[in-house]
């Protein structure tokens, strides 16, 4: 009878921790569950990385759809006071591309003579990036903090693309050119509380392919996008997305083409489109050339002056952004 009281509780025991080994608490279930069905990984881009986007992949954001593009969002150029009621006017615009520490004489001068309608293209994922080796002169962009710092308060910032890549060497990688140019402006309306709707083409015009400005347009949020091309007419664009201007700051026509736009009779609305580098002022000592020119502009009559993104939104509802080829 001993032993077989002895055997019972054994048995008895062994049921008791199997019983235990195979319970579990609700806690325990749910977190396996988490774990299991927790797979996705957030969308990124796969494809290897240049130089220059290595150096600057811990500023940029990851490549999502920015959220600023939904319903209410302010873009950029909204309120230029300027009402059109059908009287031709002549339209000039002022834009300086890559964000070099040049532009801060150049803001210096604007400011000088009050004038805040000039728009400067800017790349967010190259900040301090030195290129002077590509150009003779100093080509440093301007850092982090100085255009997060308000260096630019006040002026029209827009897109010259997030790393500055020559975008016909991605146009079969949509997705590629999409994130360049929204990830750029996603950065901008960070810093200006705007949402940017002009860019001008890194590269220029040798980078710039109908499929790029349909990519473009089709995907994000740009309706404007400048060329390199100097025109020397004073004739409103076809083709927003297309727009070439009508002279360069260090042409040596500069300041006769302009008095040409001011002599023209007005018939019709006419665009004085000028683009510039700022490291331009140092390669060709010009400094004093464009404080000339700057003066002129403001002291001319019969003008307007708009920034880029405020040329977009007056024409907007007039000239098509991107005309689909037949």
């Amino acid at each position: 009878m001993k032993l077989k009281s002895i055997f019972s509780i054994i048995i008895l025991c062994a049921m008791l921790f199997a019983f235990a080994a195979c319970a579990t608490t609700p806690e325990q279930t749910t977190a396996d569950t988490v774990t299991v069905i927790d797979t996705t990984e957030p969308e990124t881009d796969t494809e290897p990385a240049t130089e220059s986007e290595t150096e600057t992949e811990t500023e940029t954001e990851t490549e999502t759809e920015p959220e600023t593009t939904a319903p209410g969002t302010e873009y950029a150029g909204m309120e230029s006071g300027i009402i059109r009621d059908g009287t031709p006017k002549k339209y000039f615009c002022l834009c300086f591309d890559d964000a070099t520490t040049q532009d801060l004489k150049i803001i210096e001068m604007c400011k000088k003579y009050n004038y805040y309608d000039v728009t400067f293209f800017i790349s967010t994922g190259l900040y301090g990036v030195d290129w002077t080796a590509g150009v003779g002169v100093s080509h440093v962009r301007l850092s982090k903090k100085e255009v997060q710092g308000g260096v630019y308060d006040g002026f029209d910032l827009a897109v010259h693309t997030l790393n500055h890549l020559p975008l016909d060497q991605y146009q079969d990688n949509e997705r590629k050119v999409r994130s360049e140019i929204e990830n750029d402006a996603k950065n901008i309306y960070k810093i200006t509380g705007k949402y940017p709707v002009v860019m001008a083409w890194p590269g220029g015009d040798p980078n710039v392919t109908r499929k790029l400005m349909k990519i473009a347009y089709e995907n994000t949020s740009i309706r404007l996008g400048r060329g390199t091309t100097s025109t020397h007419k004073f004739d409103l664009p076809t083709e927003l997305l297309w727009l070439e201007p009508t002279a360069e700051i260090s042409e040596a026509t500069l300041f006769s083409d302009f008095q040409r736009f001011l002599d023209a009779d007005c018939t019709e609305d006419m665009l004085f489109f000028c683009w510039g580098h700022g490291f331009e002022l140092d390669l060709y000592n010009s400094y004093d050339k464009l404080e000339k020119f700057i003066k002129m502009i403001t002291e001319a009559e019969g003008i307007e002056l708009v920034t880029v993104s405020e040329f977009y939104q007056l024409f907007k509802d007039e000239i098509p952004s991107y005309i689909e080829e037949a």
